[in-house]
């Protein structure tokens, strides 16, 4: 009788440890994928700035005073 109520508790003690790690585990992934959102928000903001910066070099390259003053400068 002693040990049927001794394996109840540890079924018992066991099934809520092993709940406990699964909420855990959800937990880690829910911030993992939080913190995956964030960055990948950033990212696009960076690479926003990053294609803004490629045109203005575009058009400063491009523009016929800049081409002009480098040949100028060949001379």
């Amino acid at each position: 009788m002693a040990w049927t109520g001794i394996i109840i508790v540890a079924i018992v003690f066991i099934s809520i440890m092993f709940k406990r790690y699964l909420d855990h585990q959800l937990k880690i992934k829910a911030l993992e994928s939080e913190h995956q959102t964030r960055s990948l928000g950033e990212m696009k903001q960076e690479m926003k700035a990053l294609k803004e910066r490629v045109e203005v070099l575009e058009k400063i390259v491009t523009d016929s005073g800049y081409q002009l003053n480098n040949e100028i400068n060949r001379l």
